[in-house]
């Protein structure tokens, strides 16, 4: 009988025993929102390609705000008026987003898999934390992984918003490492930006992708989230989940 072999993606990260998540399109959907503001310029006849138009608004903008250098209202305005928008057109739009994202985060729903895999990891001992780039203090966003059902599988929760810099700066996943009291080569990131996975693998994480763009680089690509419950040393079968996503 020939001899099986399992796929490398598969394979254990050996010496892993704790894992930091980005939290946007890792855990939950961050592209609603985007998605709406795009609908919402386009009946002021603004059609620009998604993925430049927020390409922009991340380096030029978002990133001052997760960083803490500017609020989050002032850069949006900015970025807004950059398009070449109108003051009442503008103002119009930053009314209904506030609207828009509360009832997005209100209505979010972790990814399916995700709920089940984290508790599962959790009950097993694995040291999990969240390291997201947000406008929101750590406090908030606890808050929120709450309102998902998976707020207590969390030992650690960090923001850029408290640290003052955010994902790629190696010092961002230090913070990470260090309020697991790991050092960084017993950790996993899961992310799924190419740079973001790329500043883990440097500051000497372990990397796995999920959800990810094109391009991004990484040891292990996860196609189903439950997956990464083969990848913590150790685990080499496959778990029955019970319940919804």
């Amino acid at each position: 009988m020939p001899i099986m072999t399992q796929p490398s993606n598969e394979l254990p990260l050996p010496g892993v025993v704790g894992l930091v998540f980005d939290m946007g399109d890792v855990l939950v959907d961050a592209t609603a929102w985007r998605r709406w503001l795009l609908r919402q310029i386009a009946e002021y006849g603004l059609t620009p390609p998604y993925r430049s138009f927020f390409a922009i608004w991340d380096r030029d903008y978002l990133d001052d705000v997760h960083r803490g250098v500017r609020e989050y209202g002032e850069a949006l305005r900015s970025f807004l008026a950059a398009t070449g928008l109108t003051d009442r057109q503008i103002e119009e739009l930053l009314d209904a987003s506030k609207v828009q994202k509360s009832a997005i985060e209100a209505e979010a729903r972790p990814f399916p898999g995700v709920r089940q895999t984290l508790w599962r990891l959790h009950g097993d001992g694995v040291r999990l934390a969240v390291l997201s780039d947000s406008e929101s203090p750590s406090s908030v966003i606890r808050r929120r992984l709450a309102q998902l059902g998976i707020g207590d599988c969390f030992q650690a929760v960090v923001s850029s918003r408290d640290l003052g810099f955010a994902k790629p700066d190696r010092r961002a996943y230090m913070a990470a490492a260090n309020e697991l009291q790991l050092t960084p080569a017993k950790l996993a990131f899961v992310g799924h930006e190419a740079e973001e996975l790329l500043g883990a693998r440097r500051a000497g994480m372990r990397t796995i992708a999920f959800n990810f763009e094109q391009g991004a680089g990484a040891e292990r690509y996860l196609t189903r989230f439950e997956n990464l419950l083969d990848l913590i040393a150790g685990r080499t079968h496959h778990y029955q989940f019970r319940g919804a996503a």
